[in-house]
């Protein structure tokens, strides 16, 4: 008998009952940026019922006084002064609406996904308004770089010109760099002895900054790619900055300030802490139709602390890998 293939097949017309499409549960993974821009800030509160606007002051120095004094002559008394910086926090919120309906009968858990995505977006809100902060007065922070790329010798310049000006290392003898990624690479790429130390053969790897890859001339660097950009392809130029302390202030008022943003993103769960509230009938939506809302709010500003003298520098490089 000769072979006779398959009559029926998939493709076959009129099977209008088969299923075509297997529509998988769990979402793929998305593209986050990396946050770290909170670790360079040094974090205060107002009190509540303090109002809206906290004010930072500090003393001026005094310079030395090499003239001896008249002997048996009472001198002339000096008199300590003052500077102050304020700052005046602002209210961010968003929120989320799911039908009952769709929350019913979508194929994944809609409201758990809309929360993380919801979470993520907040998070970065805050790293962006700090970095922001950062780049607000980049005129007076910004160094030449020493060659057509960041180097290690450019970490060296800008590490002494804040040690020039008396600013002090935020962690132990170390300042604290944010980088992307491409700015990292030109930096390993250095091959200067004793250059580049990478994370993995610290003491105790364990202990590093969120995303921290390694450090050298006393800057301990970590990548993100949520820095300024100026310029255009392809020549567009990547901010990094190097931070000392008491650069830069974040500032929320007490009970209302954001959740800390999860160190890596890509590790599951929201990247910041929301508010999922279940639905139900109710004056405001009598029907019950409003399945689930889910929401942030914080009470936040970020402000750089020291205006007269800068405590960090910005370093604006092209970048050799594009």
């Amino acid at each position: 008998m000769a072979y006779t293939p398959a009559s029926t097949l998939t493709t076959s017309p009129g099977l209008n009952h088969l299923a075509t499409v297997y529509y998988e549960r769990t979402a793929l993974d998305n593209l986050k940026q990396m946050l770290v821009f909170m670790d360079v800030t040094e974090p205060d509160d107002i009190p509540r019922r303090s109002g809206k606007t906290v004010q930072f002051y500090r003393y001026g120095v005094f310079g030395s006084n090499t003239a001896p004094s008249a002997e048996g002559t009472v001198g002339t008394g000096i008199t300590p002064s003052t500077s102050t910086i304020s700052a005046t926090v602002s209210e961010f919120s968003d929120f989320i609406t799911i039908a009952s309906l769709l929350q019913e009968t979508a194929i994944d858990p809609i409201v758990e996904n809309s929360a993380r995505e919801l979470g993520y977006r907040a998070a970065l809100s805050i790293d962006t308004i700090i970095r922001v902060e950062l780049e607000s007065n980049t005129g007076n922070d910004t160094a030449p770089l020493s060659g057509a790329s960041t180097s290690i010798s450019d970490l060296r310049s800008n590490v002494s010109l804040l040690k020039a000006v008396n600013v002090l290392p935020r962690m132990g003898s170390d300042f604290t760099g944010i980088f992307h990624p491409y700015i990292t690479h030109d930096i390993k790429a250095d091959n200067t002895a004793g250059g580049w130390i990478d994370v993995m053969k610290y003491a105790n790897p364990s202990q590093a900054l969120n995303h921290e890859v390694g450090k050298s001339e006393g800057v301990r660097i970590m990548e993100s790619t949520n820095v300024g950009t100026s310029g255009s392809s392809p020549n567009v130029l990547y901010a990094g900055y190097i931070v000392g302390r008491g650069a830069i202030g974040a500032v929320s008022l007490a009970g209302r300030g954001p959740s800390r943003p999860m160190r890596d993103p890509r590790r599951g769960g929201q990247a910041f802490r929301v508010n999922v509230i279940p639905g139900r009938p109710q004056l405001a939506d009598p029907e019950g139709k409003i399945g689930a809302a889910i929401s942030y709010r914080y009470v936040f500003v970020s402000v750089l602390l020291d205006e007269t003298t800068l405590r960090y520098r910005t370093i604006n490089s092209d970048a050799t890998l594009v």
